[in-house]
C-alpha cells in the first residue's frame, strides 16, 4: 500500500508529500515529517501521536498514513476495517495515495471481499492522477480482464506510462508485453531496452524476457539498444522507445 513516506514497493509502499493539498502551517508541516522519522525509525506509536490530531483535523495525507499503519499493525492492533475508514477519508478527499489504496483493499480482499471491478474503480481514479502504482495495477487489469474488459492496447499504454515514472514492475510488465507480441507483433528490440532499464533496477523477472531478445537480435541491434538504455538512464525515460 501507499501511505506518506520515501520507500515503496509493489504492496507496501511509502510516498514522502512535502506539499499537502490543503493549506497547513509550517507547525504542522513540522509535526507530519516527524512523524516520519519515527516511523522510518520504528517508533510506530510516536509517529501515530504525530499525525492523529492532524487526521482528524482532515488532513488527507495524515489519515492516509494513518491507515497504512492500522493496515500494517504498526503501533496499534492491525484493522483492516479501521484502515479502510481512514483511507475512504483521504482517497473522498482526493489524494491519490489513498485512492490506491483503497483498490489495493479490494483487489487482494484484506477487511472486505474481493472485488476487482471496486478495485479498479478506484485505480481509475488514482492513474487520473498519473500516479505511477495505480497506473500498473490499472494495466495489469486490463491484461489480464480482471475487473474489465480485455484491451492489450490499453493494458500497454498504462504500463508504458508507469515505466516512464520509473516505476519497476511496470518496466518489467511492458517489456514482458512488447516481447510476447500481446496486443501486436512482437518487438524484441523495444523489449530489450525495457527489459534492461527494469534489470538496472533489480527486477530478476525482466531477465528471462532480455534472455529471450538477445537470441532474436543482432550483435549490431543489441549495441544500439545499449546506447538507447544508457540515454534513457542518464537523460530521461520520456523518450524511450515505445
Amino acid at each position: 500500500m501507499i501511505t506518506v513516506s520515501n520507500n515503496f514497493n509493489f504492496t507496501l509502499s511509502l510516498l514522502l508529500v512535502s506539499v499537502f493539498f490543503q493549506p497547513v502551517s509550517f507547525a504542522q508541516q513540522d509535526r507530519f515529517e516527524s512523524g516520519l522519522a519515527s516511523k522510518d525509525r520504528g517508533h510506530y506509536a510516536t509517529a501515530i501521536r504525530a499525525w492523529l490530531p492532524m487526521a482528524e483535523s482532515g488532513n488527507a495525507e495524515a489519515q492516509n498514513n494513518i491507515g497504512y499503519m492500522y493496515e500494517g499493525g504498526l503501533g496499534v492492533p492491525q484493522n483492516y476495517l479501521m484502515a479502510m475508514n481512514w483511507y475512504r477519508q483521504a482517497a473522498d478527499s482526493g489524494l491519490a495515495e489513498a485512492q490506491h489504496n483503497m483498490g489495493m483493499l479490494y483487489h487482494h480482499g484484506y477487511g472486505v471481499a474481493e472485488n476487482f471491478t471496486e478495485a479498479f474503480r478506484w485505480f481509475e481514479m488514482a492513474a487520473d492522477q498519473e500516479l505511477a502504482e495505480s497506473e500498473y495495477m490499472l494495466g495489469l487489469a486490463y491484461q489480464s480482464g480482471e475487473g474489465t474488459s480485455l484491451d492489450y492496447a490499453e493494458a500497454r499504454k498504462l504500463f508504458l506510462s508507469s515505466a516512464r515514472k520509473n516505476y519497476t514492475p511496470a518496466q518489467m510488465m511492458y517489456s514482458f508485453m512488447l516481447q510476447a507480441g500481446e496486443g501486436s507483433d512482437s518487438q524484441p528490440f523495444s523489449a530489450y531496452v525495457w527489459g534492461k532499464i527494469a534489470e538496472s533496477n533489480g527486477s530478476e523477472s525482466a531477465i528471462d524476457i532480455t534472455t529471450i531478445s538477445t537470441i532474436q537480435l543482432e550483435d549490431d541491434e543489441i549495441i544500439e539498444a545499449e546506447g538507447i538504455i544508457a540515454q534513457c538512464l542518464n537523460i530521461s525515460l520520456t523518450d524511450c522507445p515505445e
